[in-house]
């Protein structure tokens, strides 16, 4: 498989870049699962708001769910994912919700595409609402995503917005702890973070 294209690669990456984190219809992508980058914007928003911030982020972080993900941590914001998915549609003829749904069947309930540009996969399936009738996510073992699960996700999340507001290593098991105990509803821990179900990786990726 070739490599991504590096220039590519850091030119969508640069910090002056702005990245638009809606996915336009009729595309559906819940970033809160599968996007790195939209998590790290969430967790500065978070902490820039000061304490008064974190609930609101425990909130929203209720459509992670609780199942095993893939979490994307490429180039591409969501709106952009969303568009290079309907220029591939568009250009086999299948933007249309009716020819989208006849060649999604014909895949067994999916199919998938690849990105030139950094060699993501992305599956799509048939979206729960009328205007967002294409539900993208990263594939699994996909280029620039990882693994992760829901709670573990979250807690990392958490865990790097209760420091920013409060201080301290969100490495930290009194931290983990405590964010999985006030915000999440989740038991606590007793081993050390850095090494515990994938949080320590999961925060260093999202720092």
């Amino acid at each position: 498989m070739p490599a991504p294209n590096a220039d590519f690669i850091a030119e969508h990456t640069a910090i002056d870049k702005p990245y638009p984190w809606d996915a336009p219809p009729p595309v559906l992508f819940n970033a809160y699962k599968h996007h790195a980058g939209f998590l790290r914007e969430r967790i500065r928003l978070a902490v820039a708001a000061g304490q008064a911030g974190l609930q609101p982020l425990a909130d929203a972080l209720v459509v992670v769910g609780t199942k095993l993900m893939d979490l994307y941590h490429g180039p591409f914001s969501p709106r952009e994912i969303a568009e290079r998915v309907m220029a591939n549609l568009r250009a086999t003829g299948r933007e249309a919700l009716v020819a989208f749904r006849t060649w999604v069947e014909s895949g067994g309930g999916y199919q998938s595409m690849e990105f030139p540009e950094d060699m993501s996969r992305w599956v799509l399936r048939m979206g729960d609402e009328e205007d967002r009738f294409i539900h993208a996510h990263p594939a699994r073992y996909s280029p620039f995503a990882v693994r992760v699960r829901a709670n573990v996700l979250t807690t990392a999340v958490l865990a790097l917005a209760h420091t920013g507001v409060n201080g301290g290593d969100p490495l930290s098991r009194s931290v983990v702890n405590c964010v999985r105990r006030d915000y999440l509803g989740l038991a606590p821990i007793g081993r050390d973070p850095s090494g515990d179900e994938g949080i320590g990786s999961v925060v260093e990726l999202l720092r």
